[in-house]
């Protein structure tokens, strides 16, 4: 599996470095509190997760786990992940072959809150997971085209988006929050709600 933060460049170019790697030393946290089984957290890369299991159930779950931890949490964001079966080579901690490649291309189709799988993964759930079709896609770079599956439906966000640094808000805790086209919008801080008001519609179109 593969998981990234969704919004995370956003959220860096908001607030810096600084709290972009608070964010991430949380997003650690959560990832080691979610593993299920033999899954193990082998590297990160920025906001970026691999996580390695030889069993497909105990990979869907430590997804669905992360997914709904990350999701839950009010001030962070929430991942998006792709997950494929396959051999992977280790040499001196790096990983290598196309099983890899493969997951990262469909980590980079998910959307908010979503996971999406390839059919290989499904195969070897043995029934323990209904999946729905996501659609045919041509990866970069890969030239088998991959039929690619959701287990679940995207999680059903009860925070808000803050539209500038796309970090969750909790709106029963906000104070910070404007009103713009009869849509009030909520803020983790004065900062990205001035940045806000000051160009809004530069900031409504990124927010999915």
């Amino acid at each position: 599996m593969m998981a990234d933060l969704t919004g995370y460049s956003a959220l860096t170019e908001a607030h810096g470095g600084a709290s972009a790697a608070q964010l991430v030393r949380k997003y650690i946290e959560l990832v080691d509190g979610a593993l299920v089984g033999d899954c193990k957290l082998f590297q990160r890369i920025g906001d970026q997760v691999v996580i390695l299991s030889d069993s497909a159930p105990d990979m869907l779950s430590t997804a669905r786990r992360l997914n709904k931890m990350t999701s839950d949490e009010h001030h962070f964001l929430s991942i998006h992940a792709g997950l494929h079966y396959g051999p992977v080579f280790i040499e001196r901690n790096n990983l290598f072959g196309s099983t890899i490649n493969v997951a990262s291309r469909i980590m980079n189709i998910a959307q908010r809150g979503e996971i999406l799988c390839s059919q290989s993964f499904i195969t070897k759930l043995a029934g323990l997971g209904t999946a729905k079709s996501a659609g045919r896609y041509k990866l970069k770079n890969i030239a088998e085209e991959f039929e690619l599956f959701r287990l679940d439906e995207p999680i059903v966000h009860l925070l808000v988006i803050d539209p500038v640094c796309h970090m969750q808000i909790d709106a029963s805790k906000s104070k910070l929050y404007t009103e713009y086209n009869h849509v009030t919008y909520h803020f983790c801080s004065i900062d990205c709600r001035d940045r806000f008001k000051a160009a809004p519609k530069h900031f409504i179109s990124d927010v999915k």
